[in-house]
C-alpha cells in the first residue's frame, strides 16, 4: 500500500505555480476582473452583496463579512453605493440598535434574478459540451478542492463495502496508476495485477474470497482482498491492499485490514500470507501492528529491481 508522505519544498513550489496558473485562468473564465460582473451595472464584490441579502433577508454587514471575506471598511462602502442605488435598504435591528438589517429593494430583487440567472446561464455554457464522463470527474475535483481548502467542511464519511460491477477494472487502473507515480512501478506490475484479478473471479467462491471496496463520498479510495488458494489448503491470501492519497492518514488502511481478517477468521482460515515489496513502508507497518511477520524475503523484485520481494504471515487462532 503506498504511504503518506511530506511534501517538499520541490514539490510545494510546484503546486504553488499550478495553483496561481489556474487562479488566473479562472478568473478569466468568468470575467471576474471585469466592473461590469456578468454584462450588469455591478462588479463582482457588489453582486456577491446582493446574493448574501437575496439568500439571507435580515442580515447584517457583520454576517455577510464573516460569510464572504470581505474587509470591514471595503464592504461598508459597497453597502453604501448599493443603498444610494436603491438596490439594498437598512433597517435598525432590533435585537441590537446598534446593527442595520439589510433588504433587498423591489430594484434589488431584479438586480439579484437577473445576476442569479446569467450566472446559471454562463455554467451552462461552460459545462454544456463536456461528456457525463467529464462532468463527473469535474464535479469530484470540485468537491476535492473545496474539501482540502476549507477547514470548516467536515472529512466525509467513508464506508467499506463489498465488491460490485466495474470494481474489478478500478483495481486493475488504480493499482497499475497509484504505484507507477508514486513507487515508479512499470507495465510488469500491471500484469501482475491482472494476471491475479482473472482466476480470482473464475474460481470465486463467497464462503472462501471477498473483495472489499472503500468509498469516501460515493467515490472508490481503496481496496482489499481475500483468496484461497490450492497450493496452500486452509490458507488466505491477501491481495490488491491499496488506500487512495486523499484518504490516508484517515485509519482506512487498518479498517480494510481488519475487515479481511475478519473474515478470515470467521471462513475458517488458519492463517494469511501476502507478498509485498520492501519500499511499501506504511503497509509493512500497518501488517505489523495487527501481527504479521515477515517470513521470507528475496532480492530483487520483476517490477521493481531495487527493492526485495517480502512473504508476511498471520497465524490465526482456531
Amino acid at each position: 500500500m503506498p504511504e503518506t508522505t511530506t511534501p517538499s519544498e520541490g514539490s510545494t513550489s510546484a503546486i504553488t505555480e499550478t495553483f496561481r496558473k489556474f487562479n488566473r485562468f479562472y478568473t478569466v473564465l468568468l470575467g471576474s476582473l471585469s466592473s461590469e460582473y456578468l454584462e450588469t451595472e455591478y462588479s463582482l464584490q457588489e453582486a456577491r452583496v446582493i446574493f448574501e441579502v437575496a439568500t439571507a433577508s435580515g442580515c447584517t454587514a457583520r454576517e455577510i463579512q464573516s460569510r464572504a471575506g470581505f474587509d470591514q471598511g471595503y464592504l461598508s462602502r459597497v453597502i453604501t453605493r448599493l443603498t444610494r442605488a436603491g438596490v439594498i435598504r437598512r433597517r435598525k435591528s432590533a435585537d441590537d440598535r446598534r446593527e442595520k438589517e439589510l433588504f433587498l429593494t423591489k430594484e434589488g430583487q431584479l438586480a439579484f434574478r437577473t445576476l442569479d440567472q446569467r450566472a446559471n446561464s454562463q455554467a451552462r455554457k461552460l459545462l454544456g459540451n463536456l461528456s457525463s464522463d467529464a462532468l463527473d470527474e469535474l464535479g469530484q475535483a470540485f468537491e476535492t478542492i473545496h474539501r482540502l481548502l476549507d477547514p470548516s467542511i467536515q472529512a466525509l464519511p467513508m464506508v467499506v463495502r463489498g465488491h460490485k460491477a466495474g470494481d474489478l477494472g478500478w483495481v486493475f487502473q488504480r493499482h497499475g496508476v497509484v504505484y507507477g507515480e508514486e513507487f515508479g512501478y512499470g507495465p510488469l506490475f500491471e500484469v501482475y495485477v491482472c494476471e491475479g484479478l482473472s482466476p480470482f473471479m473464475k474460481k470465486y467462491d463467497p464462503k472462501k474470497d471477498r473483495l472489499w471496496i472503500a468509498e469516501m463520498g460515493g467515490r472508490r479510495v481503496g481496496s482489499i482482498a481475500v483468496h484461497h488458494v490450492a497450493s496452500r489448503v486452509g490458507w488466505a491470501k491477501l491481495r490488491w491492499f491499496l488506500v487512495e492519497k486523499e484518504a490516508r492518514g484517515r485509519g482506512l488502511g487498518s479498517k480494510l485490514l481488519e475487515s479481511a481478517v475478519t473474515f478470515c477468521q470467521k471462513a475458517g482460515y488458519r492463517g494469511i500470507f501476502l507478498w509485498t515489496v520492501s519500499d511499501l513502508h506504511a503497509a509493512r507497518n500497518l501488517y505489523e501492528q495487527i501481527g504479521f511477520k515477515l517470513v521470507e524475503e528475496t532480492n530483487g523484485c520483476t517490477w521493481a529491481s531495487w527493492a526485495r520481494e517480502q512473504r508476511w504471515e498471520l497465524q490465526l487462532q482456531a
